[in-house]
């Protein structure tokens, strides 16, 4: 949060910009274009230069003119960033973001930057110096978002880190409603809601979100502030009730010309209430006949165009911000709210529309044709209904859902405008809007998961890790109705407390996967971790099966970097070397081969040399036939998790019990030289179980060997080889031409 108000507090920002615009060589009439922009980010200045050798004067503007020493028509241009602190400051480094956040660019002044451009692709490059407060204090958390339960009663995240704090720390809660907090950072839970629990030091500050849920089963049921009793946050430049925007506080291009007064707190409310208060939302002219409606949202107004019907004027869930978005943690099956219209006329219909979603800033357009498929995936169920005048009226609104499987953590986004039609409608269209409220089916038994007892493999950037065992809970949901009337059933899977090494990722779960009649299902989406090291939203895919007697899942996630898990049950074969050093071998599960064996993927034959390509960190992912090589005969017992498929990869073919070759093939044997040697009729030798056998289309070649000798049916190799590209053998000695064996070119392997 908080590293830009922290700053916004501190400093002021400096910005320096110039173009080089730079004629070319021979009388060519292509130029090149390009920009270096330098933002100062705290108390300090910005210098841009295209000279690296005088000590320049620190100042916050330099003009074209002051720079055309850089006088060539190359399309790299370079230039020179210079940063200077003020007094009691020091420089920080050069980041790539507004918001000086993640690792740093350099920490060097001067900074060289070079810039390439085209005639048709001019280009800029943006960076911002940090400047920080020598010695001033520094408070994080290392996790910015947790989940508490009410019925813990108190919650205290332990995760601070902090330098320069030398005192006391202040700690505040933005809503005490929902929680307060101690001065040792202990908190109280009061209520189900976000709010955002701060710690500070001077001008120091750290904080992160914290969402109570207010039943261990029900989780959150409701939206804050519903009933629209609560409207302390009222300001000059924003009036909406708690929990709710309008267009003061949107974001976008056009924010500042969007933001006035169009929400109000009346007295009184619909019929039969206890409630003091309800919203009134309400339409204006803008300018020149503009119409803005009224707009009243769980998330945030996006003003970004002058045109209302323009696809970047929208209501969207801005998930990063507990202010603009609304978490819930279970899908509910109506929502029903008190609404009384009053148009300038009668033939204008209100809106209002919710969308349940996952941990994505989810946009609402105001018309379908502006929606698409990468915002509509991650819409789990919604609501909407457009109504004309009328007096007081409670309506009820079911949800539908989409069918699209749901991450670890869900959202509500909640829009009530005066009309149906963005600019819609006439200057003094008011809506009159009280009591929102969730509503929830008579409860079912929810059925109890089948707990699957399981071997779990994980690979981490390339790198094996042991098998473990693990535990995975699936619900069958049995069947629903979804959007377009299509019937479907879905499971909801959770890997509990999954581990990677050393860190605890947490639980990994997602509902509502859909079961296809084979008994597959997948997921490719982001998911949230609520808890845990790797709390935030990582891009996750998820394939897996259950059928009677199989159950097997594949996990890929991204952390900053890779990692594959797979959970099912144990498989294991042998791995045999002999002393030809050369061997190949396939088997239904992933294999991490130790630092004596390489493996390679056969992917395309020239002539008679076979392309071969290294596999990623020497991991054999499962039912990927390989050639493999050893220094030394090696015989090696290897297991992982049992994945059904088909054993093809390149131009190998994997087999899993002996299987005579197929003529035409070709089949690896040692006949005096070691090679893959053509099957013939009448003479097909057997394929053994975790083997290959290589087939290559039209290839006219009787044999292909790997230690020398000559392959007959094909002659003059060295043609296919440019003359420019560097050939090496294995020991990494470079040589005129490609030798019998295999040869390394571009980094991939050539068996001649």
């Amino acid at each position: 949060m908080l590293m830009k108000q922290m700053f916004s507090r501190l400093l002021s920002l400096f910005v320096v910009m110039f173009t080089m615009s730079l004629s070319s060589w021979g009388g060519s009439n292509k130029d090149y274009y390009s920009k270096a922009v330098a933002i100062a980010v705290g108390e300090g200045k910005v210098y841009v230069s295209t000279s690296s050798t005088s000590t320049p004067e620190y100042k916050e503007g330099s003009s074209e003119a002051e720079n055309k020493g850089n006088a060539s028509s190359a399309p790299t241009h370079k230039y020179y960033l210079y940063a200077q602190a003020n007094e009691g400051y020091e420089f920080v480094g050069w980041y790539d973001n507004s918001a000086c956040s993640g690792d740093y660019v350099s920490t060097l002044s001067p900074y060289e930057l070079p810039i390439t451009a085209t005639e048709n692709n001019p280009n800029t490059i943006t960076r911002y110096a940090k400047f920080a407060k020598v010695g001033a204090p520094t408070l994080e958390f290392s996790v910015s978002r947790a989940y508490a339960n009410i019925s813990a009663g108190t919650y205290k995240n332990e995760s601070l880190e902090t330098t320069n704090v030398t005192g006391d720390i202040t700690y505040k809660s933005s809503n005490e409603n929902v929680a307060v907090v101690a001065s040792d950072g202990t908190v109280t839970l009061k209520k189900n809601g976000t709010c955002v629990i701060t710690a500070q030091f001077g001008d120091g500050e750290g904080s992160y979100i914290l969402t109570v849920i207010d039943d261990v089963n029900a989780g959150i049921t409701q939206i804050g502030n519903g009933d629209f009793e609560d409207w302390r946050n009222v300001t000059s430049s924003n009036h909406a009730p708690s929990n709710w925007n309008s267009f003061e506080t949107a974001e976008g291009s056009y924010a500042s010309t969007a933001s006035a007064q169009q929400v109000a707190m009346v007295e009184g409310g619909r019929p039969g209430s206890d409630g003091l208060y309800c919203a009134d939302i309400y339409s204006r002219d803008v300018m020149f006949g503009i119409l803005a409606q009224g707009n009243l949202t769980l998330g945030c107004i996006n003003a970004g165009n002058m045109s209302a019907e323009n696809a970047a004027n929208h209501n969207f869930s801005k998930v990063e911000d507990p202010a603009k978005s609304e978490t819930i943690s279970k899908i509910p099956s109506a929502i029903k709210f008190w609404v009384k219209f009053v148009p300038g006329s009668e033939s204008y219909n209100a809106r209002m529309a919710a969308t349940v979603h996952d941990a994505y800033n989810y946009i609402t357009y105001g018309q379908s044709k502006h929606d698409n498929d990468a915002n509509k995936v991650h819409a789990i169920a919604q609501a909407e209904k457009n109504f004309p005048a009328c007096e007081w009226t409670e309506m009820t609104v079911p949800f539908t859902m989409t069918g699209n499987a749901i991450g670890t953590q869900m959202y509500i986004v909640v829009n009530f405008t005066t009309n149906a039609t963005p600019g819609g409608g006439g200057s003094s269209d008011h809506l009159y809007i009280d009591d929102v409220e969730l509503v929830y089916d008579a409860e079912e038994s929810t059925p109890a998961p089948t707990v699957y007892d399981k071997n779990m493999s994980v690979v981490a950037d390339d790198e094996y890790l042991a098998l473990t065992e693990t535990s995975v809970e699936v619900t069958n949901n049995g069947e629903m109705t979804i959007l377009g009337g299509e019937t479907i059933k879905t499971i909801d899977f959770n890997l509990k407390d999954f581990s990677v090494g050393n860190s605890n990722v947490g639980d990994v779960a997602v509902r509502g996967l859909r079961i296809n009649d084979d008994g597959t299902f997948n997921y490719n989406n982001s998911i949230q971790i609520a808890e845990g090291d790797m709390a935030g939203v990582h891009p996750m895919t998820l394939q897996g099966i259950i059928s009677d007697d199989y159950f097997y899942v594949n996990i890929n996630m991204d952390f900053g970097y890779s990692v594959l898990a797979e959970v099912g049950d144990v498989a294991n074969t042998t791995l045999n070397i002999s002393d030809a050093l050369y061997g190949t071998f396939c088997a239904p599960f992933t294999v991490a081969l130790p630092e004596s064996v390489t493996a390679s993927i056969i992917t395309a034959a020239n002539g008679n040399e076979l392309i071969l390509e290294p596999v990623a960190g020497n991991v054999v992912l499962a039912n990927t036939p390989v050639l493999v090589e050893a220094s030394a005969a090696e015989s090696l017992s290897v297991s992982g998790i049992y994945a059904k498929g088909t054993p093809v990869a390149g131009l190998l073919t994997g087999v899993y019990e002996n299987t005579p070759a197929p003529v035409g093939s070709y089949v690896l044997q040692n006949l005096d030289k070691v090679g893959f040697y053509l099957v013939a009729e009448g003479n097909q030798p057997t394929v053994g179980a975790n083997r290959c056998y290589l087939t290559v289309p039209a290839a006219g070649v009787k044999a292909f060997f790997l230690n020398g000798g000559d392959a007959t049916g094909i002659s003059g190799v060295d043609a296919n080889v440019d003359a420019n590209e560097a050939i090496y053998n294995l020991a990494g000695q470079r040589i005129n031409k490609l030798q019998k064996g295999i040869n390394i070119i571009n980094g991939k392997k050539i068996l001649k």
